[in-house]
């Protein structure tokens, strides 16, 4: 019962959230003040008040938190992970990006898994997960369940008659594979995201064209940020020695 607290509360207390933010390095610090600029800075120039921009704005500035802890391996990510995620799931059904949708419920289920496995693996003394190499074996294990399962995706979204089904449809296991990873410490994990950010920029560039609402803008920006930071994040895994 003791541990199960101490994970609760390494994850949700205020203190371990402040703490862990207010330890991030100077160079994780200044890409995280860069995310929220440009998230804040995009909703300020839009004329767009709705709903759905606030719910967007909302979902940006909690995934680029969440991105800044997970780039040092710190577990009150999985937070931000949770609030991200949901909001994510919501703007996802609204533009019609059915793998979009898939993943972003995969990837909220995960964070609970993710909070149990961080909190086993990481180092009491730095506060950080412990990052680890993947095989070969399981490289080749992780190709295929990527191929497999755009497949799958694929054919449910041309089904559903969504919106840049070819693109579209690789969010899914794209973000399938990076969460796995990322559940489980494994540095592999950023060229998932790599690829993942760089069709979600594609994708929501066309978006722009069409989906009426600034929204789209802002998403676009969410995304762009978001592939800047994921290779910050592989620079900061693969130069760190554990």
């Amino acid at each position: 019962m003791n541990q199960k607290s101490n994970t609760l509360a390494l994850t949700f207390s205020p203190k371990a959230i402040w703490s862990d933010l207010v330890t991030l390095n100077r160079a994780t610090k200044a890409m995280l003040a860069v995310m929220v600029f440009a998230q804040l800075l995009t909703f300020l120039l839009s004329s767009d008040r709705s709903g759905l921009a606030w719910l967007t704005l909302s979902t940006g500035l909690a995934a680029v938190i969440n991105l800044a802890l997970v780039d040092q391996g710190k577990q009150s990510n999985f937070f931000w992970g949770l609030m991200c995620t949901a909001a994510w799931m919501m703007v996802a059904l609204h533009s019609r990006t059915f793998g979009d949708v898939f993943s972003q419920g995969f990837a909220f289920l995960m964070q609970f898994s993710g909070i149990y496995f961080w909190a086993r693996a990481r180092n009491s003394e730095k506060g950080e997960l412990v990052f680890k190499k993947m095989s070969k074996t399981l490289a080749w294990s992780v190709f295929t369940l990527t191929i497999v399962t755009y497949i799958v995706v694929l054919a449910i979204s041309k089904h559903l008659n969504g919106l840049q089904v070819y693109l579209d449809s690789a969010v899914l296991p794209l973000n399938i594979i990076g969460q796995l990873l990322m559940t489980y410490g494994y540095r592999s994990q950023w060229f998932a995201w790599i690829t993942v950010d760089i069709v979600q920029v594609i994708v929501w560039a066309q978006n722009i064209f069409v989906l009426d609402g600034s929204y789209a803008i802002s998403m676009l920006v969410l995304q762009i940020v978001m592939l800047v930071n994921a290779l910050y994040g592989a620079w900061y895994w693969y130069k760190k020695e554990n």
